[in-house]
């Protein structure tokens, strides 16, 4: 079984966490000793990955220097348990070359690249950009990250088969986009051998009906207990408690404030896990949010 097919069966059928990213109180530096709580919290309620410096783990934020520091303490602490997917794009190419050139030095299980992201670029830049970085380190398996609500710049259909048929590595897409027919178009466009992580938490049960192999998502660093309960009832065949599941992660999503990732941050803090605030200047959620989200998703 090659690497792709390997990492495929272990992340097949999970969740996996888009792990958020302790920070100390100046908001700029990573507290590596808040990284292992973390992990082990995580991967005792049964993830199958985690997913490090992503959106919800502000990695484009982050200096290279402390994206480096990330990567190596997350791996060092989750110790094989499960695999790790690491980050490695940027808005210069130099400093996505230096990260995944880490990154594979690193033993990192995948790499995923985002596209470049603010300012528009056309599809051929894009596919000679994840071309080079897949390059870089061809003995792991890569991803690309569609996310163009965010990045501005996304992975269409025809881009993606393009990139399937040139980037022997290439192990397929994290999507993150709210276009279901879109979705649809990008699983089609994917062969046999690649696969889809879902990305968008209120249709990901969708998704996986549609041939998604598992999800990416940044609540169920704080609260992986319903995705790991939607993913297995569907898995199970037990198709109208993963509806309940997914109806229920929708109403939790709908009581989480604007402040995304500081009330993420918040959550984890008030399950004993604290990781610190978002980095400046964005918002820090003062005010409790586990108790609600709560009662909808763990008691309800």
């Amino acid at each position: 079984m090659n690497t792709i097919a390997q990492l495929r069966q272990k992340l097949q059928h999970g969740v996996s966490p888009a792990m958020a990213t302790p920070l100390k109180e100046d908001g700029y530096t990573v507290d590596t000793a808040a990284i292992p709580p973390l992990v082990n919290f995580l991967v005792e309620r049964g993830i199958k990955g985690l997913f490090v410096g992503g959106t919800t783990g502000e990695g484009v934020l982050l200096n290279a220097k402390q994206r480096k520091i990330l990567h190596e303490v997350t791996l060092e602490a989750v110790a094989g348990r499960v695999p790790v997917l690491l980050h490695t794009a940027a808005n210069q190419l130099a400093e996505a070359e230096n990260l995944t050139h880490h990154a594979a030095s690193l033993g990192a299980d995948g790499l995923v690249a985002m596209t470049p992201y603010f300012l528009g670029m056309s599809e051929e830049a894009l596919f000679q950009y994840f071309v080079h970085l897949a390059s870089l380190a061809p003995h792991i398996p890569f991803f690309a990250y569609d996310i163009p609500q965010l990045a501005v710049n996304g992975v269409s259909p025809k881009l993606l088969g393009r990139l399937c048929a040139a980037i022997p590595n290439l192990a397929g897409l994290k999507c993150s986009r709210d276009d279901m027919q879109l979705i649809r178009q990008l699983l089609d466009a994917l062969p046999a051998d690649k696969f889809l992580l879902a990305g968008n938490e209120r249709i990901a049960l969708g998704s996986i009906a549609l041939g998604a192999d598992g999800m990416i998502s940044g609540l169920s660093t704080a609260v992986p207990e319903p995705f790991v309960a939607c993913l297995n009832a569907f898995y199970a065949g037990d198709y109208q408690t993963a509806l309940d599941w997914q109806k229920r992660i929708n109403r939790g999503l709908d009581h989480m404030p604007a402040d995304r990732i500081g009330a993420i941050k918040r959550i984890l803090a008030e399950r004993g896990i604290p990781v610190g605030n978002p980095m400046p200047p964005r918002g820090r959620v003062e005010t409790a949010v586990w108790p609600a989200v709560e009662e909808i998703l763990i008691n309800n």
